[in-house]
């Protein structure tokens, strides 16, 4: 959700993207090094031939790349900028602001972040339902022609994320019943509206959204509370690490800056476009993109080459540090929102997290760890994280060693002899037969890791441990087999399903390993686009007759507040 509020007299803010490191961490290098090691490893085993210097190669072309000039009247997506002067309201909207020409004189907003309210950028609440009410009515009065005159005759449905506050979910009801002036409103998490508008009755949904994923699995409409995962990744750090592997390789717009708005676009295209996780698009590749600029009178075509720097940037969801390294999440303990507590609130919902705070990895209920209280602590040099290994169709999965069904949520420890030898002895795939078993287990209390929530969860672990958490072994079996991923984060990187499902074989917890075979992703019936899913199921539940008793009417909501919630909707509040 984008907006941008103008103000001659304001300093502009580029808090919106941060800028990336031309030097890559330690961390980062490591990791790269090994994702590198392993690429080059399966590939031979996959009998692809590499070319010699390929490297080198790619970083000749593009030093030497020079841009050809494109006229104004030869482009026919010439972009028209919108300048201060032509701006008849003192603020633009939506992708309008993708377009301003001289964005020093705007401050750009975006009023919802990492799947929460921005506190980044706004001093206090109001401010930001103050912009959240007008995007959301200049979208239904610009695109849906509705003068706000006659929202009292409308309905709305409210998605809500799976973890959500409730303090947010509140104002934003709040918004839409007194302040525009709907008549009724129903709410619903967005998991389950995915499996609506999907038609499908269960399913694991993994929504990868540009700056969050959710991951969480729903049966029968409904959406298992203890299932729940929400991460603070996505397409934007997909989009981060992309352009810095392309800066390493001497990408040929030497002066562009993701703190741009116009740069920051091309980049992500060039990761809608190019990106993919097919082993056989790993080659030597001649790649374009078009520099439009304000400041420019024409239009710059660039010619580039790549290697793997397409296949290697959506790793960094299943190597987090990656991530670390190129944008860290603001701090919540002092935002604005801890002070808006409604009096109307019933007794506490049990929190997301352990202080009740967003935070970079939030849990439906925490994983679980050995009680090491009795000192039988083991060492922090003990090799028990995840090692990297390879299956015979597609890329590197990780295989933990944590309590049973809860994976470590601790990125995979960084040894390139070691993880390139576990993966030479995997080319074969997962093994079909279930490890041997000790005749006697040794007693182990586990307890919950509240360190979790401190760090980002790989994608893989993340959906192994919302699948592990639904009760049934049966019910595991069914999820493990109606896998759906939505958002626009990865839904359109080639060989993205594949690959998680090939990694989940091997996060999935030893007493899955004789009864879960293999994992399935499914894919969007009918062509519908999947970044669109979760508000086609709200039009379909809107549409139910069970749905009647969950309109919640303004007059009411006046009368009781949140505490009608409880009530009206079909999840715990």
């Amino acid at each position: 959700m984008a907006s941008a509020e103008s103000g001659s007299e304001s300093e502009p803010e580029d808090a919106d993207h941060e800028p990336v490191e031309h030097m890559l961490s330690d961390t980062v290098d490591k990791t790269l090094t090994m994702l590198r090691e392993a690429l080059k490893q399966h590939q031979r085993q996959s009998k692809r031939k590499v070319p010699p210097n390929v490297y080198s190669q790619v970083l000749t072309y593009n030093e030497q790349s020079q841009p050809e000039i494109i006229r104004d009247h030869n482009d026919p997506f010439k972009i028209d900028w919108i300048r201060p002067s032509m701006v008849s309201d003192n603020y633009i909207v939506g992708e309008d602001v993708l377009r301003v020409a001289e964005s020093e004189k705007l401050v750009v907003r975006y009023p919802i972040r990492n799947g929460c309210f921005n506190v980044e950028d706004y001093e206090s609440i109001e401010e930001v339902l103050g912009d959240i009410e007008t995007i959301w009515m200049s979208a239904i009065t610009k695109d849906l022609g509705i003068p706000r005159k006659d929202l009292a005759k409308y309905g709305v449905v409210l998605v809500i994320p799976d973890l959500f506050s409730r303090v947010e979910v509140s104002l934003l009801a709040d918004l839409l019943l007194r302040q525009m002036g709907f008549k009724y409103l129903l709410m619903q998490q967005s998991s389950v509206l995915v499996t609506f508008g999907a038609g499908f009755s269960s399913a694991c949904v993994v929504d990868v959204g540009a700056q969050k994923t959710s991951i969480a699995c729903v049966e029968n409409g409904f959406c298992y509370q203890e299932s729940r995962v929400s991460i603070m990744y996505g397409g934007d750090d997909i989009t981060r690490f992309l352009y810095s592997l392309f800066k390493q390789s001497n990408f040929p717009y030497h002066e562009a800056s993701l703190n741009r708005n116009f740069d920051w676009t091309m980049i992500n295209e060039l990761r809608e476009k190019y990106c993919t996780m097919n082993l056989s698009d790993v080659n030597i590749r001649l790649h374009n993109f078009f520099v439009r600029q304000p400041r420019r009178k024409h239009t710059q075509k660039h010619s580039f080459k790549a290697y793997d720097e397409v296949y290697q940037a959506p790793f960094c969801l299943f190597y987090p540090t990656i991530a670390d390294a190129y944008y860290s999440p603001p701090d919540y303990a002092n935002s604005f929102v801890n002070a808006v507590v409604p009096d109307t609130f019933a007794d506490p919902m049990p929190p997301a997290s352990s202080s009740g705070l967003p935070t970079l990895t939030q849990f439906g209920i925490f994983p679980s760890k050995a009680d090491t209280a009795d000192g039988a602590m083991h060492s922090e040099d003990e090799s028990d994280e995840p090692l990297l290994q390879m299956t015979a169709a597609t890329a590197p999965a990780t295989v933990p060693a944590t309590a049973p069904g809860t994976p470590d949520p601790r990125g995979p420890a960084i040894d390139t002899t070691t993880a390139v030898k576990e993966a030479l002895m995997a080319v074969e795939g997962p093994s079909r037969t279930s490890p041997s078993t000790p005749s006697m287990l040794p007693s182990v209390n586990y307890v919950p890791d509240f360190q979790a929530q401190h760090s980002r969860m790989p994608l893989d672990q993340a959906v192994t441990h919302s699948i592990t958490h639904v009760g049934s072994i049966d019910s595991m079996k069914k999820l493990y087999s109606s896998i759906v991923i939505v958002g626009g984060g990865v839904s359109f990187i080639s060989g993205f399903g594949e690959l998680l499902a090939n990694r989940l074989m091997y996060t999935r917890p030893s007493y899955l390993r004789g009864v879960v075979e293999r994992a399935d992703i499914l894919s969007a019936p009918r062509d519908l686009d999947p970044r669109v899913l979760a508000w086609k199921g709200g039009a379909v539940l809107s549409r139910l007759e069970c749905s009647k008793e969950m309109w919640i009417s303004a007059q009411e909501w006046s009368d009781f507040g949140p505490r009608l919630l409880r009530d009206r909707v079909l999840f715990p509040w």
